[in-house]
């Protein structure tokens, strides 16, 4: 045995993957990969982050998603995704703040942040998702000083975004004043009156005052209502009690805000400032977004055609006094039924790619996530189809990685990230 392998010796050994991911990179720093890194798509990944950041190795440290170790310092993302969510596996997902109220079709925040990586947005770039879902793009760029637009036409999903996100730097102090009985009982009474409760679901309502919330953000009140919704969703899918539930989401989340309050003693942290509108991707300029502004796009367009979004948070529309006839007829995907639902559906999606394109400055890229769907019996192949819409709408097409699925209940056997670029 070569004694130079012995325990002892320091000499940095690369495995065969680690030298194709410095491969024609000239001054390539020392990494370590995180154990768990093993799929194709992963190392893939790993390699586009890195191209991106090798020269600024200390930089990288503190936003490199699949690195355990760059330059003999651990990364960031070691540390953050050490504060464990409900559910999580590994370092990909369900860490910080991200496993907050289940919801179904949502990416690994650690795919996502190697993207945000690889298109090299820095400080003062914004990135803009417009099907925001449960805000795990705007996690991730906030965690590495990246400013963020996420827009969505469902108003669960604006309160998830906003909440999730909002966490990551909340007054804990604040959070933390809120007695849990008083807080759950103030929601849990109201339940009966929902539609007179919220007439319009994004103004702080009025009826009874703000009770236990009185004199807090507005921010501490959507935490509150959220941790009730997710209590609410836990007692509709698997009848556990609700109070009991409220208490263990609430003070799981609690100490999660705790151990990131005391990592950021320890670590500096540039925040991006992120925001969630009310808004329709297929009229982003309804919402603001001017042409030509956006220095990024990560984005995964509904499922709508193999997931119901309605049926599977139907308690919580209920509860907020939104009507899920009114917003089926707004949502990509859920309109029409059978061939004209598909194809209501294309052409919803030409006019998201449309304003895409529109928002994105020359020269960025623009990052798609989405699997195949089977629909009435037919496997439709979604990732082509965006393939030829971007095309069509003016976006040069750069490539596509293949990220399998695993459980026993996935829906989806790959999903596929296509990536994209404005000329």
């Amino acid at each position: 045995m070569d004694q130079r392998l012995g325990q002892n010796n320091k000499e940095y050994i690369a495995e065969p993957m680690i030298d194709w991911i410095v491969k024609d990179i000239p001054k390539p720093p020392r990494i370590k990969l995180f154990d768990d890194v093993s799929f194709v798509y992963e190392i893939q990944l790993a390699r586009m982050e890195l191209s991106s950041w090798w020269r600024d190795p200390e930089e990288f440290a503190r936003r490199a998603a699949y690195y355990e170790e760059v330059d003999g310092r651990r990364t960031y993302h070691y540390y953050i995704s050490d504060i464990r969510g409900k559910g999580q596996i590994g370092r990909s997902n369900q860490y910080l703040t991200h496993w907050y109220y289940p919801y179904k079709a949502k990416f690994h925040p650690q795919m996502i942040k190697a993207l945000i990586n690889w298109m090299g947005l820095k400080a003062g770039d914004v990135l803009l998702d417009p099907f925001v879902g449960s805000g795990t793009a705007l996690i991730e760029a906030k965690l590495v000083g990246v400013d963020g637009v996420g827009i969505d036409i469902d108003p669960l999903c604006v309160l998830m975004s906003k909440v999730k996100a909002g966490l990551v730097d909340t007054n804990l102090d604040e959070l933390m004043s809120i007695d849990l009985r008083r807080a759950f009982d103030f929601f849990h009474e109201s339940k009966s009156a929902s539609q007179q409760r919220i007439t319009d679901f994004f103004q702080v309502i009025e009826r009874g005052g703000k009770g236990p919330f009185e004199g807090l953000g507005e921010d501490v009140y959507e935490f509150y209502l959220l941790s009730y919704l997710y209590a609410l969703s836990d007692w509709t899918y698997i009848h556990v009690d609700m109070w009991k539930q409220f208490c263990e989401n609430v003070n799981r989340m609690m100490r999660n805000l705790k151990a990131f309050g005391d990592l950021k003693k320890k670590l500096i942290f540039g925040f991006g400032r992120v925001k969630t509108l009310h808004g329709d991707a297929r009229h982003l300029g309804d919402c603001g977004i001017a042409a030509n502004s956006m220095d990024g796009i990560v984005t995964s367009p509904p499922y709508s055609i193999a997931v119901d979004y309605i049926a599977q948070d139907l308690h919580a529309f209920k509860y907020l006094g939104i009507d899920p006839s009114e917003l089926q007829e707004k949502l990509v995907g859920l309109k029409g039924k059978g061939d004209v639902r598909i194809q209501i559906y294309y052409k919803d999606m030409i006019l998201a790619f449309e304003k895409m394109f529109y928002s994105l400055k020359p020269g960025r890229y623009c990052c798609v996530i989405i699997g195949d769907v089977t629909y009435n019996g037919e496997k439709l192949r979604l990732s082509d189809t965006y393939v030829g819409i971007a095309k069509k709408v003016g976006f040069e097409y750069l490539g596509i990685i293949r990220r399998p699925i695993l459980g026993g209940f996935a829906r989806l056997r790959y999903e596929y990230i296509l990536i994209f670029k404005k000329s």
